[in-house]
C-alpha cells in the first residue's frame, strides 16, 4: 500500500472515529437522558473528539510505518557476465572466476552490521558488490588461487 493511500485511510478513519460516535450519542443515545440539545451535542462532540484523537495517533503510526519486508524498494542488480550483487550481508564464499570458491573463514560471531544501502549494483565483468558487511572470502578469478579476505 502506497504512502498516499495510507494517509488517505488514516484521514478517513479519523473522520469516522469522530463523526460516528458524535452522531450516535447526539442523535440516538443521549436524547432520552438529556433534553437540552446544547448540552447533549456538547457531550457528544467531546466524546467524538476523544475518539478522534486516538484515531489520529493510530493514523499517524499507520501512515508513517516502514513498509513490510520484501517491499522496501531496495535495488540489487548484477548486469555483467559473472557479476555478483548482494543487497545485505555476506557470510559465504563468493567467486566470480574459473577457480573454485575459496574456503569460508573459521568461526566466530560477527557484530551487527550497519543497514544496507538502497541500491547495490555490480556492473563490471566479474564484479562483486555487497551492500552490507562481508565476512566471507571473495575471489574474482583475476589472481590465480588468490582469495581476497
Amino acid at each position: 500500500m502506497g504512502r498516499n493511500v495510507r494517509w488517505a485511510v488514516a484521514g478517513l478513519a479519523t473522520a469516522a472515529a469522530f463523526a460516528v460516535p458524535a452522531w450516535l450519542c447526539g442523535a440516538i443515545v443521549l436524547p432520552p437522558l438529556l433534553k437540552d440539545p446544547a448540552i447533549r451535542w456538547s457531550l457528544a462532540s467531546a466524546l467524538g473528539a476523544v475518539l478522534g484523537s486516538l484515531a489520529v495517533l493510530w493514523g499517524h503510526s499507520f501512515a508513517t510505518r516502514a513498509p513490510a519486508a520484501g517491499t522496501s524498494g531496495r535495488s540489487v542488480r548484477a548486469t555483467a557476465e559473472r557479476a555478483v550483487a548482494i543487497g545485505g550481508d555476506n557470510r559465504a564464499p563468493v567467486s566470480t572466476g574459473d577457480a573454485p570458491a575459496p574456503a569460508p573463514p573459521a568461526g566466530g560471531s560477527h557484530p551487527d552490521p550497519p543497514p544496507a544501502p538502497d541500491t547495490v549494483s555490480a556492473s563490471g565483468s566479474r564484479a562483486i558488490a555487497i551492500g552490507g558487511t562481508n565476512s566471507g572470502p571473495l575471489s574474482t578469478g583475476d589472481q590465480p588461487g588468490g582469495a581476497h579476505p
